[in-house]
């Protein structure tokens, strides 16, 4: 019988992910001497085509 806390594959875990969708967000600032000189900013939205529709019905 196999182990119930088996770690999951790489492949099991981003089929996992893309199913529900996931979200990452983050920003980043270059400044020299508390002068801010460019902000960055970035939001990636990572989903499988079904997944995005199943939430839009949902809506």
């Amino acid at each position: 019988m196999p182990d119930q806390s088996q770690d999951l594959s790489l492949l099991e875990t981003l089929d996992h992910l893309l199913d529900r969708g996931v979200v990452i967000a983050g920003e980043a600032v270059i400044s020299i001497g508390d002068v801010d000189l460019l902000y960055l900013g970035l939001n990636i939205v990572l989903a499988n085509v079904d997944a995005l529709i199943r939430t839009t019905e949902r809506r």
